[in-house]
């Protein structure tokens, strides 16, 4: 991986060995704090779908910062 600029790029792992085992961690704990999308059609405006997706990143979220 070549990085290029001045940022902090410390969030970013680099051993690509390291970096796979972290996202299966993350992939697990995502896994867990599924909510599903509902099935069917919708007829909805942008902005109402907007925060129907809205809702349920909020409502993963919440479930993963139980842990």
């Amino acid at each position: 991986m070549k990085i290029v600029g001045k940022q902090n790029h410390s969030e970013f792992e680099l051993n690509p060995q390291l970096a796979w085992q972290r996202g299966k961690v993350l992939d697990a704990m995502l896994s867990t704090a599924l909510v599903p999308h509902p099935k069917g059609v919708w007829r909805l405006t942008h902005s109402q779908m907007n925060a129907m997706d809205l809702k349920r990143r909020l409502v993963q979220a919440a479930t993963i910062n139980k842990r």
